[in-house]
């Protein structure tokens, strides 16, 4: 094969993967990263997205390798943190989450919603990991039987990737 060919095929191959990468986010979602920065602490990294989401969407059940604080710049957004009743914040609310705790954020708002979320997170680990089945439980007790049972609710199976090719401003005129 000539030099030509494979620099021709080598660039089709790369130009076929861009697709699947920028288009791997959830519908409805859509991520700009702001910054990516090392932190004095060994291994951990700060980083900061805008997270925009449009009317209904959810947020499938996720958590993160590190802390996420969240600031909803827009609209207002249901958290769903595992062993938490669920949360609605506002815009100017703020919401900590620790680290590894599965969750996921549904818009409740009439139209768009938004947060700025900031992670202290492990350098080198995915930001983002889809929750592997694990359901948002809650325990009811049946009297008529005289034992626990659970009604679980399994969270949307759509994992969140981040882009930088996304951003909230497509909502503007």
């Amino acid at each position: 094969m000539t030099t030509s060919r494979l620099l021709a095929s080598a660039l089709f191959a790369a130009l076929a993967a861009l697709p699947a990468v920028s288009g791997a986010q959830a519908p409805g979602i859509h991520r700009t990263d702001l910054q990516r920065e090392d932190l004095s602490v060994p291994g951990r990294e700060l980083v900061q997205v805008l997270v925009a989401f449009e009317p209904g969407v959810v947020a499938g059940n996720h958590h993160h390798n590190g802390e996420e604080i969240v600031y909803v710049t827009q609209g207002a957004l249901e958290y769903r943190l595992e062993g938490r009743a669920p949360v609605v914040l506002k815009q100017g609310d703020v919401l900590f989450i620790p680290n590894g705790v599965n969750h996921e954020v549904v818009n409740v708002g009439s139209g768009h919603s938004a947060e700025l979320a900031t992670y202290i997170v492990e350098k080198g680990k995915p930001l983002l990991v889809p929750a592997t089945a694990t359901p948002v439980a809650s325990a009811a007790f049946d009297v008529a039987e005289d034992m626990m049972r659970f009604d679980l609710k399994f969270a949307d199976e759509i994992p969140l990737r981040p882009t930088m090719f996304d951003s909230a401003s497509i909502w503007e005129p």
